[in-house]
């Protein structure tokens, strides 16, 4: 789906999430597939034979990323509509994911690399975002300041 195509939602009555939606984001090394821990093994001996292993360290992780630019559930459905085609489908099997009613939302990952993506991914979107909301604002204030000067002039 493009940028441009809009998918209509039908809006809920209370369409205001509790909360602004905030993110925990896990890594755990222990959802690695079968494909990560034959890989894993095959580090480990080469670092018997003396191969150096990479330098990142494999411990389990989590962080909590608020995105105060999402406070309703049409917000939170646009954001995984772009998450999933971006990051979830083509990491499937290494990433899941819980939504809550409450803006919670907890993703877990299996690698520290699908963890910045995750991560990078989120802080684009967000920025995007909040400049978009931004941009609306001044547009909203600005008619409604040519408002005023109409109505002064009548």
């Amino acid at each position: 789906m493009s940028d441009s195509e809009q998918l209509d939602y039908q809006v809920p009555e209370q369409d205001e999430l509790d909360n602004p939606m905030r993110i925990i984001l896990v890594t755990d090394f222990g959802q690695a597939s079968s494909k990560e821990e034959s890989k894993d093994q095959e580090e480990s001996k080469d670092q018997e034979e003396g191969i150096p292993r990479d330098s990142q360290q494999k411990e389990n992780g989590m962080e909590e990323i608020l995105l105060d630019s999402i406070q309703t559930f049409t917000a939170m459905n646009e954001f995984f509509d772009t998450f999933d085609e971006k990051i979830a489908y083509p990491n499937e099997g290494h990433i899941k994911y819980e939504v809550g009613s409450d803006g919670l939302v907890i993703i877990i990952v299996d690698s520290i690399v699908l963890k910045d993506e995750v991560f990078n991914f989120i802080e684009e979107y967000d920025e995007k975002l909040t400049k978009k909301l931004e941009n609306e604002h001044d547009d909203s204030d600005e008619k409604s300041s040519k408002q005023n000067k109409k109505k002064r002039k009548h």
